[in-house]
């Protein structure tokens, strides 16, 4: 016994020493190997069997004594170990859906794209739906303002009639009629400006002279 608890002290002592229990291993070996007389490897191999027997004795007594609490750390940790996998299958289940995700939204992203072009072109061909109806009153209104004499009203409305008609609408072959009545207002406008001024500078004019004159003998 006093042999055993020896050995067990020294091979315990020598693993206190190294850190890796290889180094226990090689340097039992090197003992057996380097002795020349087969007694000595015998009893060196009894005395390492004697100290691993008492270290299992003792883990066993070990195992015994705290067996509660090493119980419940193995529990513990089997549960830690069970919450671990679980969170590392979310997380791989996660990184699936979050890349999952990231396709649809580029997916949906050209849809978008697409859509909000469509909504452009759409915007644009409702604009020259609008201009377009107001451009066929424009006959309408013409007659009533030249009718009141609202010359400056009806120029600047006929202008911007003609000019959205030989501009954005000159490929929309169905107002090819308005705008030759357009060109024909403007003729007319034109010729009916230059009789108002015609009238204004020389008739009007003539009279008021004439009128001054009579005035003047009058008085004379």
């Amino acid at each position: 016994k006093m042999a055993a608890g020896d050995a067990v002290g020294r091979y315990r002592g020598t693993v206190g020493r190294s850190k890796d229990p290889s180094g226990l291993l090689i340097s039992v070996i090197r003992t057996l190997s380097t002795s020349d007389d087969v007694e000595d490897r015998e009893n060196e191999k009894g005395r390492l069997e004697e100290a691993y027997e008492k270290c299992d004795r003792d883990l066993d007594e070990l195992i015994v004594q705290h067996y509660t609490e090493l119980t419940t750390a193995i529990r513990t940790y089997q549960s830690i170990t069970e919450r671990i996998t679980s969170s590392r299958n979310k997380i791989k289940q996660v990184k699936e859906n979050l890349l999952s995700c990231k396709m649809l939204l580029h997916c949906k992203r050209d849809e978008l794209r697409k859509l909000w072009i469509e909504g452009i072109e759409h915007k644009h061909v409702l604009n020259l739906l609008d201009e377009i109806e107001n451009i066929k009153q424009v006959p309408q209104k013409l007659e009533q303002c030249m009718a009141s004499k609202r010359y400056l009203n009806a120029t600047d409305m006929l202008v911007s009639a003609v000019d959205s008609l030989e501009g954005p609408l000159l490929q929309v072959e169905g107002l090819s009629d308005l705008r030759l009545e357009l060109h024909s207002k403007k003729m007319n406008l034109h010729l009916v400006l230059i009789d108002e001024l015609h009238r204004h500078l020389y008739i009007k004019s003539t009279n008021r002279v004439g009128q001054r004159g009579k005035d003047r003998a009058r008085l004379g």
